[in-house]
């Protein structure tokens, strides 16, 4: 299935709008809140508890601005695919008064699973701001469906998967963004994930530039820590802070330039894996394999003899 076909009457900039013809399509419907299960897929999303209370505080102020999505089940009931914070701001409100015990959703009937998993990640891109990890994890999630058009559609043989996730993406939401994005937005969350929670937390804040982020990344646990309680000190600008990593991480020793050339290269293969791997790419990997063991069978003996420097 193709990303056109799976977006065809299902994208989002097409849920969103007030034509008559929406309204027809996907009717907007009362739905008793014990009646909507969560998606499971949401679980990469934030759902924090401040956050949530500022939006009930916000929808019982000026109202659902937005409405959710909803599929309904085959088995009865519906599934949250597009509203989950909406949904817990309700269920925030609802324990105050019974006025909030039912959620006015739009319906969409005859979703597959495949379908609704694609709205799910797309929709974030378009109703809300995600932290990088966020961006991350919806267009890794991705993936599956990637692989799923790579054996289906002829028309992306070829195509960087960065860049398939990039076209479905503008077919489901109707926004551009670039392949190289995707992919550099990836990367980056990758090396979020390797920080210690206190420097994620304000990684995911914004807070945080991705020369920052790298070298945070680079530096071992201690490091981090002592950067963070020195920057947590005071309230510093992105670009102080930026400064303030790299002075503190600059006296850990780096690895030699040709071997980090040598990772980052490695690492480009397995994020892009090509389909069909030749045995020329199997035997390169073999010898980069023993030429590894050689390098650190010597590294390991100069340790030994001189002590680590």
């Amino acid at each position: 299935m193709s990303a056109m076909e799976v977006a065809n009457g299902f994208s989002i900039s097409g849920l969103l709008d007030a034509s008559a013809q929406t309204a027809n399509r996907f009717p907007v419907k009362e739905i008793p809140l014990d009646d909507i299960s969560e998606h499971p897929g949401n679980v990469a999303y934030s759902m924090d508890e401040e956050g949530i209370a500022r939006l009930a505080e916000s929808i019982e102020r000026d109202g659902l601005t937005d409405l959710p999505l909803v599929r309904r089940l085959q088995g009865g009931g519906f599934q949250m695919i597009s509203g989950h914070r909406r949904m817990a701001a309700f269920r925030f409100l609802a324990q105050q008064g019974p006025s909030y015990s039912k959620l006015p959703c739009r319906v969409i009937a005859d979703i597959s699973d495949e379908q609704a998993l694609v709205l799910l990640h797309t929709a974030n891109f378009f109703t809300r701001a995600l932290t990088v990890t966020e961006r991350a994890a919806a267009t890794k999630a991705l993936g599956i469906q990637v692989e799923q058009m790579r054996a289906t559609d002829p028309t992306v043989a070829g195509m960087r998967t960065e860049d398939v996730k990039a076209r479905i993406v503008e077919e489901m939401t109707g926004r551009k963004v670039s392949g190289k994005t995707i992919k550099r937005e990836e990367a980056l969350a990758d090396k979020v994930a390797k920080l210690i929670p206190e420097w994620r937390e304000v990684a995911d804040s914004g807070e945080l530039s991705a020369r920052a982020i790298d070298a945070l990344e680079r530096s071992g646990e201690a490091t981090q820590r002592l950067a963070f309680d020195k920057w947590a000190e005071s309230p510093r600008t992105k670009a102080a802070t930026t400064e303030l990593v790299a002075s503190m991480t600059a006296s850990e020793p780096t690895a030699d330039k040709r071997l980090v050339s040598a990772e980052k290269a490695l690492r480009r293969f397995v994020a892009n894996l090509p389909k069909n791997p030749s045995a020329a790419d199997s035997e390169a990997i073999d010898h980069i394999a023993e030429l590894a063991r050689q390098a650190a069978n010597a590294v390991s003996g100069f340790t030994d003899a001189h002590g680590a420097r």
